[in-house]
């Protein structure tokens, strides 16, 4: 059974994944510009976030705690 913390990274990265595909496609479906960039700076947002957690979980397989 994973620890806690990883089943927290792996929750947050699902849910940052799922937000960024919802933010892309809200892009091609949104009506005016003003929606389009508020939808990009989201995006630009998520794709912060996977990178942070995506390292968090390389640190976490450098220091064997990852076992999810």
């Amino acid at each position: 059974m994973p620890k806690k913390f990883n089943e927290n990274l792996v929750k947050a990265i699902t849910a940052t994944s799922e937000a960024a595909g919802i933010c892309r496609q809200a892009m091609i479906d949104a009506n005016d510009d003003s929606c389009r960039a508020m939808y990009s700076a989201i995006l630009k947002d998520c794709e912060k976030h996977m990178e942070m957690l995506n390292g968090e979980v390389e640190l976490h397989k450098k220091q064997k705690k990852w076992d999810a």
